[in-house]
């Protein structure tokens, strides 16, 4: 059984490294382009993008100020067994997206559609945005969770 705590607790940490920091491979990836490139714009560019990823590790805060609207892909084996069932789960990534939104903190950009109403947390109708997929057999759940201007993280 895998527990709504646990999968809440993870969440909110996957969404903190989607905001604040970068793969390995792709900040590997990042300084090799920064290192071999020789445009004084695109250099300037790749050289912000690293020095705005130091700070943010050190400050522990998002690499961008926008952080666009947070979206979860859910995959799960179809023996996974979750306390509380799917709405639980659902639940909880609405908590960890609200929790995430104020510590790390994120920018909040979701608004009710039709009263316009900003309660500052990134969960609304609609929000956030979770895809689910099913495969045969398992009993995991693989959380993956992106961010604009951030990273993807499961």
């Amino acid at each position: 059984m895998i527990t709504i705590d646990r999968l809440q607790t993870t969440a909110e940490e996957l969404m903190r490294r989607a905001a604040i920091e970068i793969p390995d491979d792709y900040l590997t990836g990042l300084k090799a382009a920064a290192a071999a490139e020789d445009g004084d714009l695109s250099s300037f560019v790749l050289d912000a993008m690293l020095e705005n990823y130091d700070a943010a590790k050190e400050d522990g805060r998002a690499m961008c100020g926008d952080t666009g609207c947070p979206r979860w892909y859910v995959k799960m084996g179809n023996e996974a067994r979750i306390d509380g069932g799917p709405v639980a789960l659902e639940a909880a990534l609405r908590r960890a997206t609200a929790n995430a939104t104020s510590a790390v903190p994120l920018r909040p950009n979701r608004v009710h559609p039709l009263w316009r109403t900003d309660h500052d947390n990134n969960v609304g109708i609609g929000a956030p945005e979770i895809e689910y997929g099913f495969e045969p057999g398992g009993d995991w759940i693989d959380l993956t969770t992106v961010h604009k201007g951030g990273a993807v993280w499961h």
